[in-house]
């Protein structure tokens, strides 16, 4: 056989095998899960901010809603591509039980962690909390750490949403309840049934990332340096910017 053929058929055989390859690793589309519904203040940010990001390497984006747990397990498993927001150090607060998150690097937002009630009680602390009873939503780690290493079970409760935290408390079925200000303040103003409720301390500030399996990191890397690009190029704080609005 003629050499030159041989190294030319040789040559054609690698570059296809190479870009097949290539192809069957390529990412077209990810899906996020959130341990809050999707109408909240943090995934109204954050879903059209990963949207872009992710246009722009590409790549569709979806988000769903699945229960605060069963999220963290599909997140962390593989069965969806990541999870949409946990607070920068949700590793530490979670002890460690879902390794295969790897934070994207980029900070999203801040919120508040503010304690609410519909009585004139004084805090200052998180240590002061420890003689209410207090209800939170089931998926703030942080919270839960702070409040288990103060007080005994019996006086937590936990919800689904922040929705059903301030119906406990409107209720007078406990003393507090802790959850962000923008969302908290949303949630009062929504309804004359939250009347009485109002908030009593600000506890201490948060900062919210998105968190991307394993399997997809250099991806991540990618999308991290493209919110940073967001920033300077302002359209990430109109995003923002206008879901403010929305809450004024």
């Amino acid at each position: 056989m003629n050499p030159l053929l041989t190294f030319v058929s040789l040559s054609f055989f690698v570059i296809s095998l190479t870009l097949t390859t290539f192809n069957a690793q390529a990412v077209e589309e990810v899906t996020f899960s959130a341990g809050a519904p999707l109408d909240g203040f943090q995934a109204q940010i954050i879903i059209p901010v990963l949207i872009e990001a992710f246009k722009r390497n590409g790549v569709r984006f979806k988000a769903e809603h699945n229960p605060s747990l069963r999220s963290l397990q599909k997140s962390n498993s593989g069965a969806v591509d990541g999870e949409l927001h946990r607070i920068y150090d949700f590793h530490k607060v979670s002890g460690g039980k879902y390794p295969n998150l790897i934070r994207i690097d980029s900070k999203i937002l801040s919120v508040w962690l503010v304690a609410y009630s519909t009585k004139n009680i004084t805090i200052n602390n998180w240590q002061d909390l420890k003689k209410y009873n207090v209800v939170y939503y089931l998926g703030r780690k942080n919270v839960e750490k702070a409040l288990g290493n103060i007080m005994p079970p019996s006086q937590l409760k936990t919800v689904n949403n922040d929705l059903q935290a301030f119906k406990v408390l409107a209720a007078k079925r406990t003393d507090i309840v802790i959850s962000e200000s923008i969302n908290g303040q949303a949630i009062i103003n929504s309804s004359a049934e939250f009347k009485d409720i109002k908030e009593i301390a600000k506890l201490n500030e948060a900062t919210i990332y998105a968190y991307i399996h394993k399997k997809h990191e250099k991806l991540g890397i990618h999308v991290a340096e493209t919110i940073k690009e967001m920033k300077k190029d302002r359209s990430f704080y109109k995003i923002v910017e206008k879901v403010l609005q929305s809450y004024q």
